[in-house]
């Protein structure tokens, strides 16, 4: 073998007895059928990430390269499967996700610190997703309840902001305590009937419908130009606005969805795609432009235009 090799190099700097106590602290000693090396496990892995492959190709990789058999710790060349692919599902099981996710990280972690010098290469942070059809956006799991309550607490605090400029004596009445505290029993509720859902949903868009028509008048009162809202809270207004108006109608229509519905206030292009992956069954993000040519999923709602 050559010793200049990438892989005969990491596989004298990598510590393999620590790495091997996270692995066997998952398995129970006196039950169940003896467990596959722990070199072998975590060598499986490193090559997967690090080669960005599917199970199965980095069985097949094992079984073709005479240096990865040697980086497992084979002593001769084997033209047979090390293992079935099948192996990384039954470690995913045993050990769970959050322990499966955290026992990964440590292997990378110890990959980077043990590389030697002259395999060093820069690092980043972040993931990249490989041929995914949404750019996922980390955003808070969107209800309709939630949704209306953030919209309602942004609509008061531009009442808030207006009734400054507007000179008037008295602040229009908005009832937030009320509203807030309706709106927190409904959420502390884990399983709530349809009927209090339903109720619990009138009354919030009855509050931010109030309070819409609280902005327009003091908006009309304050009458000055340049328009009195920065950029961000008029973009804001108009965005509760057209939420309020997609919530209202399915409300009224018993729907639970609506063309170019608004999932995030803040993020309002992120669209709902239903993936049907056994761990999320909907995705939220903006779609890619294969999938916008293809005219799948959600697509980004026109009215949006005006914002950017």
């Amino acid at each position: 073998m050559n010793p200049e090799n990438r892989w005969v190099k990491w596989s004298e700097h990598i510590p393999w007895d620590d790495l091997a106590v996270g692995y066997y602290s998952t398995m129970n000693g006196s039950k169940g059928r003896p467990g596959k090396d722990a070199r072998m496990v975590i060598v499986a892995l490193i090559i997967k990430h690090k080669l960005t492959l599917s199970d199965e190709e980095t069985v097949l990789q094992i079984q073709e390269n005479p240096y990865l058999q040697y980086f497992v710790g084979f002593s001769s060349y084997k033209d047979e499967q090390p293992f079935a692919p099948s192996l990384f599902v039954d470690i995913r099981k045993r050990m769970g996700k959050e322990v499966f996710a955290q026992f990964e990280q440590v292997i990378l972690d110890k990959l980077v610190q043990s590389k030697p010098a002259d395999l060093k290469e820069v690092t980043h942070k972040g993931k990249m997703l490989v041929d995914a059809t949404v750019a996922e956006q980390a955003i808070r799991y969107p209800t309709d309840m939630s949704l209306l309550n953030e919209a309602r607490e942004i609509s008061e605090s531009l009442i808030d902001e207006l009734y400054v400029l507007s000179g008037y004596t008295k602040k229009p009445r908005t009832y937030r305590r009320k509203a807030r505290k309706l709106y927190l029993k409904l959420a502390k509720n884990k399983k709530p009937s349809v009927k209090v859902r339903r109720r619990g949903l009138r009354e919030q868009l009855q509050f931010l419908r109030r309070n819409l028509k609280h902005i327009s008048e003091l908006l009309d009162h304050v009458g000055s130009k340049p328009f009195p809202l920065v950029y961000k809270r008029q973009r804001q207004y108009w965005i509760i606005q057209h939420l309020y108006a997609q919530q209202d109608k399915m409300y009224t229509s018993g729907q639970k969805r609506c063309d170019d519905q608004v999932v995030s206030i803040s993020q309002p292009h992120v669209r709902p795609i239903v993936r049907g992956k056994a761990s999320k069954k909907t995705e939220f993000g903006a779609k890619n432009k294969r999938q916008h040519e293809r005219g799948t999923g959600f697509c980004r709602s026109p009215w949006l235009g005006r914002l950017q």
